[in-house]
């Protein structure tokens, strides 16, 4: 207890003449770390030596707390400290200004962005589920169709998709999500770009989007393609942005067979 206190009054000499609160808190338990090496050092170099004699000798190495005092106080300097403060706080200030000027520049309130979830999620009931369309059509069949596959630093995945016949003509729907590694990379126009196939050789372009909703780092859209036959069996889903995207969905699993 004696040399635990001896070291509390060397840590605090030592230390006292550091001004700024942070730096003196940080060099304190650098010193104390410092003790401890030198501790562990005499220990395992003098296995039998009494823990009261290693610990005066360990603190007798960190030399005169007096001069160590001296000699801290003149690299601390406490301008240092309150500038390296003052620029956090300046930083964090601009982020702050930066993050109004982003939610003053028109991006939906928690208001809006509520009621496009609600909106979104009417869409789904009515295109894959038992919700009333608010628009004229038919449901026809009701499909499982999920699958993902990578795109470069995303992955494009679908999670529904429903037959239905509308008075244009008959159309499939799929909703599609595209989900980036890397949130400031997100490109929400992305989806435009995909072109579809089936396994009969006929091609479609992206259609219309019933619903369409965008997160931190994804896009989701229910996309109608038009003219797909009942005979084909398979879509594969690519893109025109760059090669790679071979996403494979099955036509022939409807829900409840």
């Amino acid at each position: 207890m004696r040399q635990i206190m001896a070291l509390y009054t060397w840590l605090n000499v030592a230390v006292s003449g550091i001004r700024f609160g942070p730096d003196r808190e940080a060099v304190r338990a650098e010193l104390r770390a410092h003790f401890e090496d030198k501790e562990a050092d005499l220990r395992r170099v003098f296995p039998g030596i009494p823990e009261q004699e290693a610990q005066e000798r360990a603190l007798s190495a960190m030399g005169d707390a007096w001069e160590v005092k001296q000699e801290l106080a003149r690299v601390h300097r406490p301008w240092l400290g309150y500038l390296w403060t003052a620029s956090r706080a300046i930083v964090w200030a601009a982020l702050a200004l930066v993050l109004v000027l982003v939610l003053d520049s028109g991006l939906p309130s928690l208001g809006e962005r509520w009621q496009k979830l609600q909106e979104v999620r009417t869409v789904g009931e009515a295109l894959y589920e038992d919700g009333a369309p608010g628009w004229e059509g038919e449901r026809l069949a009701v499909l499982h169709v999920e699958g993902k596959a990578r795109l470069g630093r995303s992955v494009v995945s679908a999670t529904h998709g429903a037959r239905w016949r509308e008075p244009e003509g008959d159309c499939l729907y799929i909703r599609l999500r595209i989900t980036w590694d890397r949130p400031w990379e997100v490109n929400q126009m992305a989806i435009n770009h995909l072109w579809v196939e089936d396994d009969l050789g006929n091609t479609y372009e992206i259609g219309t989007a019933r619903s369409l909703l965008d997160g931190w780092n994804w896009s989701q859209r229910d996309l109608a393609l038009e003219g797909v036959p009942p005979a084909a069996k398979e879509l594969r889903v690519h893109s025109r942005l760059r090669e790679g995207l071979d996403l494979v969905l099955d036509l022939t699993r409807e829900v409840g067979r």
